[in-house]
C-alpha cells in the first residue's frame, strides 16, 4: 500500500529518505569492491552502478562526483578500521600498554582480512587529489590523538609532544604500508614488536618490573 505524508512518499513502509540512504550504502559497498579491484583512477561510475545494480542517476543522487564518492568511501573505511581497533583496546581499561597493543593487533588483522580496502586505504588515496591528501593527513592526526597519555614522551613542551605523537602515528602507517606491499609476509607479532619499540613501551614495562 502506497501512502503519502508531509515527510515524503512511503513505499512498503520505507520513505524516500530511507531508500536514498539504502541506495547510498549499496553504492558505497559496490564502490569499495570496484575500487579494490582496479584502483581509484581506473574505477568508473558505470562499473560501480553495474556492481550495485543501480542506474547512474542514483549515483549522482548520492555523490556530486567521483571525488565526493572517494571521500565518503575513505571516511567509511577509516571509521571501520579505527572503531574496530578501538573496541579491542577498550578490553584493557587499566593497562595502557595492552590497550595500545590490542589496538594495533586488531588494526593489522583487519588490514590482512580486508586486503582490497587496505591497499587503497594505505596506497592510493593520498595520491588522488589535494582534498584526499588532506583526508589522509587528517587520519594521521586522528591516530596520533588516540593515545595521548599512553606514550612516554619525555619533553615538557606540549607542542613538541604533539609533533612526536604525529610522527609515531605516521610511523605506524608506514609499517602498515610496507606490510601490505610485501603481501603480509611478516608475522603480526613482529609488527607489534616494532610498535613496542617505536612507542618505547618496553621501557615502561621495565620500569614496572
Amino acid at each position: 500500500m502506497t501512502t503519502k505524508t508531509a515527510l515524503g512518499r512511503h513505499y512498503a513502509g520505507k520513505s524516500d529518505e530511507d531508500r536514498k540512504i539504502e541506495r547510498r550504502a549499496v553504492l558505497l559497498e559496490a564502490a569499495i569492491l570496484v575500487y579494490g579491484e582496479v584502483g581509484y583512477h581506473k574505477a568508473t561510475v558505470r562499473q560501480i552502478c553495474t556492481r550495485a545494480g543501480l542506474t547512474a542517476r542514483y549515483f549522482y543522487e548520492s555523490f556530486s562526483d567521483g571525488e565526493d564518492w572517494c571521500a565518503a568511501w575513505y571516511d567509511h573505511v577509516v571509521e571501520v578500521f579505527l572503531s574496530t581497533a578501538l573496541e579491542a583496546a577498550r578490553a584493557f581499561p587499566d593497562d595502557k600498554e595492552q590497550q595500545v597493543l590490542a589496538f594495533h593487533r586488531t588494526y593489522f588483522s583487519e588490514l590482512r582480512e580486508q586486503p582490497d580496502l587496505a591497499r587503497v586505504f594505505l596506497m592510493d588515496v593520498a595520491s588522488v587529489s589535494t582534498r584526499m591528501r588532506q583526508r589522509f593527513e587528517q587520519s594521521v592526526d586522528m591516530i596520533s590523538g588516540l593515545f595521548p597519555d599512553h606514550v612516554p614522551i619525555a619533553h615538557t613542551n606540549e607542542q613538541v609532544r604533539e609533533y612526536v605523537r604525529r610522527a609515531l602515528a605516521a610511523g605506524t602507517l608506514q609499517i602498515a604500508r610496507r606490510w601490505v606491499e610485501e603481501n603480509y609476509q611478516t608475522p603480526i607479532e613482529h609488527l607489534l614488536a616494532a610498535i613496542v619499540t617505536l612507542y618505547s613501551l618496553s621501557e615502561q614495562s621495565d620500569a614496572k618490573r
